[in-house]
């Protein structure tokens, strides 16, 4: 654990460092391209972490059942049976096919919309975009079988370096005058870190292998179900600037939104960075405690709470002076803007503790109602006729809240019903 920490501060810390090297990079315009550029790669990507999360359940639920098999190995399912097992890593390799063509075939739907007009940039974002998430999707089945292995350490090194290389490239980018294209290979360039690791590391080239606790189409239907929970997920978090941006229509002006994408970006960093890396780590601890899912909760939990209190204690205070010193001051937002945020992260932080439980649980249709009831919510109250950053905070702090609601009553509701049954 103490290396998945370092992992977390190191992820948090470069995606910092990177918003900031590119605001003093490229030109407001330019920024705010690469800011939607950056959000919709992660907000995909977060749509691919279904992959990761079912993955690591399905492993760790197989290995779990297999220590208490007769098998004479333990750990192991069943020779007999283990035929009939789905490999996670097989899935990502058709995934991965499939990824690409759509990404591709869509790409003149969203990427004149999002990169400046006139740039000659379009078709470079759209190879960009389709190799890089075909590339996340090995490395999110790759993250989610060292998760169900517990190799955690090796986690933090993957997860370190994909971060790491972003910011060292931003840097020299930078440092030699280069342009939008080169920030827009920043983003995607990490997701290749997966093929690094398997080269040097024998063992983690072992766990290709490993196959999960349900048959290819069980496993199929339940990573679509996470996929499509964790693609809302990254819709609130990640994908936050490519929403902001399509709901404000047309007539919003190139640049005007920048000052609240930075704002939503670098306030949620804090908290939902941390948590977003943790999240296998806590899938797989509360799947070790699916009889009492809900009561495991209630120390993260309560964690959240504190810290997003005290984050916007300091934000009010701090949040603004310090990005004075990094960022022109057209792209800050008041004090109490970015307290606001800062403190409305505690709500999707929250959700995503709560779809946890729900996926551990095997609810997983649950743990999907939640993140849609949340989405939903989310752009309804993005359609409100008021400031983008009156929208932001709204929209951030009180649709994640509605998913929460679902999740903890549906669970309270199976737990009764499993007590009387029982009684």
């Amino acid at each position: 654990m103490r290396a998945l920490s370092a992992a977390t501060l190191v992820v948090a810390v470069s995606g910092y460092a990177v918003i900031v090297v590119a605001g003093r990079a490229l030109d407001t315009v330019g920024y705010e391209a690469f800011a939607v550029f950056w959000g919709l790669f992660f907000a995909l990507a977060g749509l691919i972490d279904g992959l990761l999360q079912e993955t690591t359940r399905s492993v760790a639920a197989r290995t779990t059942a297999g220590r208490t098999t007769t098998t004479g190995r333990t750990g192991q399912a069943p020779r007999a049976a283990a035929a009939s097992y789905v490999r996670p890593v097989a899935v990502a390799a058709g995934l991965a096919v499939v990824v690409a063509t759509v990404v591709a075939a869509s790409g003149p739907l969203w990427a004149g919309r999002i990169l400046p007009d006139g740039s000659g940039l379009a078709g470079a974002g759209v190879v960009l975009m389709a190799v890089g998430l075909a590339s996340y999707t090995f490395q999110a089945a790759v993250c989610g079988l060292l998760s169900a292995a517990m190799r955690w350490t090796t986690f933090a090194w993957l997860i370190s370096v994909d971060s790491a290389v972003r910011i060292l490239l931003a840097l020299i980018a930078w440092a030699a005058g280069w342009q939008l294209l080169a920030f827009l290979l920043v983003t995607v360039v990490g997701a290749a870190t997966w093929l690094g690791l398997l080269l040097v590391s024998p063992s983690s080239r072992r766990l290709l292998h490993e196959v999960g606790d349900v048959g290819t189409a069980e496993f199929l239907r339940r990573t679509c179900k996470a996929m499509l929970a964790s693609g809302a997920n990254a819709v609130l978090i990640t994908g936050f600037p490519v929403l902001i941006t399509f709901t404000s229509g047309s007539g919003v002006s190139p640049g005007a939104l920048a000052a609240v994408i930075t704002a939503v970006t670098l306030t949620r960093a804090p908290l939902l960075v941390p948590l977003q890396r943790f999240q296998p780590a806590l899938i797989v601890h509360l799947t070790a405690h699916r009889d009492r899912v809900l009561r495991a909760c209630v120390l993260p939990a309560t964690v959240i709470v504190a810290t997003a209190a005290v984050g916007g204690v300091a934000a009010y205070w701090l949040a603004r002076p310090l990005m004075l010193l990094f960022f022109d001051a057209e792209l800050v937002s008041s004090p109490v803007v970015l307290a606001a945020l800062t403190v409305a992260s505690a709500s999707t932080a929250l959700l995503m503790v709560t779809g946890s439980a729900a996926h551990a649980a095997e609810r997983h249709s649950l743990y999907l109602a939640g993140w849609a009831v949340a989405t939903v919510a989310a752009v309804a109250l993005l359609s409100v006729d008021a400031s983008p950053e009156v929208r932001a905070v709204l929209t951030l702090g009180l649709a994640p809240l509605t998913g929460v609601v679902v999740h903890v009553v549906a669970l309270t509701m199976s737990r009764s019903t499993i007590r009387t049954a029982t009684s």
